[in-house]
């Protein structure tokens, strides 16, 4: 079993999702600027390729899971 803790990268990430489920655009907008920051420190492939899906969906509908 994995007992990691999630990095600040997850926390964010989640918030980012939440955010575009439930249609709070300008909060999603600060949450997306905020996983860029942390994407360019982390190098974070899987940040990159999720803030790509989730700058794609139409508001109002579910992010990948």
């Amino acid at each position: 079993m994995d007992n990691q803790k999630p990095t600040l990268g997850d926390d964010v990430l989640a918030a980012c999702k939440r955010a575009y489920e439930e249609d709070n655009m300008e909060v999603a907008e600060h949450l997306l600027r905020a996983l860029e920051v942390l994407a360019a420190k982390e190098d974070s492939s899987a940040i990159q390729e999720t803030m790509a899906e989730l700058t794609r969906l139409p508001t109002g509908q579910d992010p990948p899971q």
